[in-house]
């Protein structure tokens, strides 16, 4: 096989995999439902995208939270290789939230991959992505996509004109997506996996950022505590005064002074840590943390992941602004 075929088969698996790190539910629109679409550039390495939902809905882009507008229409961009955090509040439409995990692509690589395009409809949780290749190897050209969790495949041919589209539904939480293509019978090319998170239906959202005393929370900017609390990295940590963030979702914080202990609680679940220990109860099992929670100017800090993966939440983080985005679907 020549050397230009098999560079050829690898950048249309490229092509697919960055498609399905961008995407996550829903080729074809429901009425009534919140919707996103966008376009990959690699040449630039930036992602667009352009949203349909409620007017005034809360959008949430890495963080940065804002409205749609009158006719419901909502916009963003941001870079390719990074990790993407989005959530839409619908109203009258329901809405979605998903963390995706972008690849880095080669310098060399951008100039021959073409610009993508993806779709989610936050009903169906059907992944849609389309393209069209700048080359394509003589002969049939088959593709395949699978979801690791999901156990769910789907194929696709790549047409005369070098054009293809598909559809994968997706699952609830972590989907491990496996892209590769496959040409004169066995010969088949892959790359790394690539994951998408779908996260749950938005009711509440909160973002932070590392250092500063401030929180966002469903659109309303307030302080996070009155003793001007900044939320900290220790060990490659985020840590937070979990009062406030569990307080604003609706759930509760109980502090045994005696045994320095915290114990949490949001709708069915139950987070219990104790002050400079790694050992936490989650619903009754124990668990480890990567760091202990502690008491920093006499608040306590604890392990802001760990404790909000483990209340049913879906924790984004942007690395530019050392954002964190807190998603909760009550």
């Amino acid at each position: 096989m020549s050397t230009l075929r098999r560079g050829t088969s690898t950048l249309l698996v490229s092509v697919l995999v960055i498609c399905l790190t961008l995407a996550t539910p829903g080729h074809v629109c429901a009425i009534l439902s919140s919707s996103l679409a966008g376009a990959i550039d690699v040449a630039s390495g930036n992602v667009t995208i352009q949203g349909k939902t409620d007017a005034g809905a809360l959008v949430v882009v890495n963080g940065r939270q804002s409205r749609a507008s009158t006719a419901g229409t909502f916009s963003a961009s941001f870079p390719l290789a990074q990790t993407a955090t989005i959530a839409v509040v619908g109203k009258s439409r329901p809405g979605f939230s998903m963390l995706l995990n972008l690849p880095v692509i080669p310098s060399f690589a951008r100039h021959v991959l073409p610009v993508m395009a993806f779709s989610y409809d936050g009903t169906s949780r059907t992944l849609g992505l389309a393209g069209k290749l700048t080359h394509k190897p003589a002969g049939a050209v088959k593709g395949y996509v699978t979801d690791a969790e999901m156990r769910g495949s789907t194929s696709f041919a790549v047409g005369k004109d070098y054009r293809f589209s598909t559809t994968l539904r997706l699952g609830t939480g972590l989907n491990t997506l496996h892209s590769y293509v496959r040409y004169l019978l066995l010969m088949r090319y892959t790359l790394p996996d690539f994951t998408v998170t779908v996260g749950p239906v938005p009711r509440t959202i909160i973002s932070l950022q590392v250092g500063s005393p401030r929180m966002t929370v469903g659109g309303v900017v307030k302080a996070i505590d009155a003793q001007g609390t900044k939320p900290l990295i220790s060990n490659g940590t985020t840590m937070v005064p979990i009062r406030a963030i569990v307080e604003s979702l609706g759930g509760s914080v109980g502090w045994n002074a005696a045994a320095r202990c915290l114990d949490i609680r949001l709708g069915s679940r139950t987070v219990t840590t104790w002050v400079g220990k790694t050992t936490a109860t989650v619903n009754g099992s124990s668990k480890t943390m990567s760091t202990a929670p502690t008491i920093i100017g006499g608040r306590t800090m604890i392990p802001l992941r760990f404790v909000a993966e483990n209340l049913g939440c879906l924790v984004g983080w942007d690395q530019p602004t050392k954002g964190v985005t807190v998603v909760y679907g009550g």
